[in-house]
């Protein structure tokens, strides 16, 4: 009687071990196919150590099983799936395979671990579950292990960055940050740091300290039991006036002196082309050979700021003067130009003006002119310029001779006397 007591106890407590071993909390569940090992990180889970992840992490899941009460000689289409309690949609599956009867197995997973833990948790018990599975005999095996999943130790994050995907140079882009702890210890002392590194423009902001936990407000007042775990802040990157057009790279660094982080997007920076018309009523003109003929540019700044022009004249068989090849407009007005045009032989010419301000070019206004021979009034003018030139030549060659010649003394014979 005494040993069959004892027997007994042998037993009960031999199946409580068995049940107890490294958290396995149910064993395989269909007698198809038994589990017989399983390494998270390369530490054997079913050797009674209790393992520890962190979230946000890929962990390896080794399982090794053996088919030992197939349906038939063979299960086909068979895989393995394991995932983390709560985050079932990110499960680790690998390709489907035939197992065949009495034969041992081996495969292993990347098993994503979510980073979701509530803002007043530091850790948590989780469960990680390992199934085995066929497209026709369905569950072959399932087991389910104890996982503690905890944060890491220092850890930012940034949450959400919201500016505009457009600025114009001259202007500044804000940038709102908002920044999480989602480590385990308090974040002293943490800053952010946007810039655009082609630009050379950066902005800096403080944003304290960081609870690990956010922590409920304290009862009857406004006042937290800790800090809160989140923060946020605006930055201000000034564009230069002079920024070539184009699409950059905006950095966002939050760091202090346990951890770094940092993400990056991208803005359309637009030159003062976007803020600048350069308007013409007249772009052709028919005039004579010789005539001086008039243009005019007028440029309208409708930024926030003065804008210095410069008007580069491209021309070939005309003569284009600009009166102020260099003009500043300030913000909100307009200035005209004046293109002072002549041309030296007959047909139909072009010309343009191209607009810059500093480096970008903002537009360039083509213009024409129709030379025609010159006008009867014109040619008279001309023709009796010349004549007039011709006789006053002729008239002062006479000058000249006449006033060189010297008259010729007469020779006197006095008498003489003896």
């Amino acid at each position: 009687m005494t040993s069959k007591k004892v027997l007994a106890s042998f037993v009960a407590v031999f199946a409580l071990a068995i049940l107890m071993i490294a958290g396995v909390s149910a064993a395989a569940t269909n007698q198809h196919v038994t589990i017989n090992d399983v390494e998270v990180s390369g530490v054997d889970v079913l050797g009674g150590s209790a393992i520890a992840e962190f979230s946000g992490s890929t962990v390896p899941v080794r399982v090794q099983f053996v088919a030992d009460n197939l349906p038939g000689t063979e299960s086909q289409d068979v895989r393995v799936k394991a995932w983390i309690s709560g985050s079932a949609g990110n499960a680790a599956v690998t390709d489907r395979f035939d197992v065949l009867e009495g034969r041992t197995y081996t495969r292993t997973l990347s098993v994503p671990i979510s980073d979701d833990l509530d803002d007043d948790e530091t850790e948590e018990d989780l469960t990680l579950t390992v199934l085995i599975e066929s497209k026709d005999d369905g569950t072959l095996s399932e087991i389910e292990i104890d996982l503690t999943v905890q944060k890491e130790s220092y850890l930012l994050e940034v949450l959400d960055v919201d500016m505009s995907s457009e600025v114009s140079a001259g202007n500044a882009l804000l940038v709102d940050v908002v920044l999480k702890n989602t480590g385990r210890r308090f974040a002293d002392d943490t800053f952010v740091v946007a810039k655009i590194p082609a630009l050379g423009v950066e902005d800096r902001a403080y944003f304290g300290d960081l609870s690990s936990v956010d922590q409920p407000l304290e009862d009857g007042t406004s006042d937290r039991l800790d800090k809160e775990n989140t923060n946020e802040r605006r930055l201000a990157l000034r564009i230069p006036s002079n920024a070539p057009a184009g699409i950059y790279v905006v950095e966002i660094v939050a760091y202090n002196e346990d951890s770094i982080t940092s993400v990056t997007k991208k803005v359309v920076v637009s030159g003062s082309s976007a803020n600048t018309m350069v308007l013409s009523s007249v772009h052709s003109k028919t005039f004579a050979v010789g005539e001086v003929q008039e243009y005019s540019i007028t440029l309208v700044n409708a930024g926030d700021k003065v804008v210095v022009y410069e008007l580069v004249v491209d021309s070939s068989g005309l003569d284009v003067t600009v009166d102020e090849p260099i003009v500043a407009v300030p913000a909100g007005t307009s200035r005209t130009v004046k293109l002072a045009v002549v041309a030296d032989s007959e047909g139909k010419k072009s010309f343009a003006v191209n607009v810059h301000s500093g480096t970008e070019l903002v537009k360039t206004e083509s213009f024409t002119a129709n030379v025609e021979g010159g006008s009867i009034g014109g040619n008279a003018t001309v023709l009796l310029t010349v004549i007039l030139a011709i006789i006053f030549v002729v008239l002062l060659i006479v000058l000249i001779v006449l006033l060189t010649k010297q008259p010729e003394k007469s020779e006197e014979f006095g008498e003489s006397y003896y």
